[in-house]
């Protein structure tokens, strides 16, 4: 089925990216609304995991043409102010895969610059409409995204047309829902981290 996970353990071992994409289902009786007139565009999970040595070293990140062809300047200044920079820019390179396989943003033609993360006041990623999950081991950085979309095209539907979407469907409060979600997405991505590192362990390089 072209809506199942696409998610191995494999694919972690590979370091490739994880997709799960998010189907909206009405309730038994009441179809959903045709494409363009219910929630806009898809929504899904995405996850990345990367090795922090595959990014190339520099004296000046702000002159390095990779770093700058990926990373604004709000960006190079948050990571060079980590106590490990090369660690903080594989998490938010990471993180902006993520968002793209979240479907959140489409893939820059130009470097990841085009995708532009902003800062809570702790010091956390942030992107427009997602939940964003960073962290990494020293060796490995990983980046959970989960996009939740806009429901803009349900504002614009007449309220009767809404209400008949809505009969008799039971909700789980959304905060829950995304909630649930964001938990399992992050122990997945925990787990990923901790089989690798259980791996490293067992079969040490010779």
């Amino acid at each position: 089925m072209a809506d199942e996970p696409r998610f191995t353990i494999g694919s972690l071992l590979e370091g490739k990216s994880a997709l799960v994409q998010i189907t909206p289902v009405a309730g038994e009786g009441n179809p959903l609304p045709p494409p363009g007139q219910g929630l806009a565009g898809p929504k899904g999970l995405g996850l990345e995991i990367a090795n922090i040595a595959a990014l190339p070293d520099a004296e000046d990140y702000s002159q390095d043409p990779f770093y700058g062809a990926n990373f604004t300047a709000a960006e190079l200044a948050h990571c060079t102010g980590q106590p490990v920079a090369k660690a903080a820019f594989q998490g938010l390179l990471a993180a902006k895969h993520a968002i793209v396989k979240s479907g959140a943003a489409g893939a820059p033609k130009d470097g990841y610059k085009d995708i532009e993360l902003g800062f809570d006041g702790e010091g956390r990623p942030t992107y427009p409409g997602c939940l964003l999950s960073v962290s990494e081991t020293g060796t490995v950085a990983a980046a959970a995204c989960f996009w939740m979309g806009q429901a803009e095209g349900l504002a614009a539907q007449p309220q009767a047309g809404v209400q008949a979407l809505r009969a008799g469907q039971r909700f789980i409060p959304t905060k829950h829902r995304l909630l649930a979600v964001f938990v399992v997405l992050s122990l997945l991505v925990l787990f990923g981290i901790g089989f690798l590192k259980i791996l490293q362990f067992g079969f040490p390089h010779r």
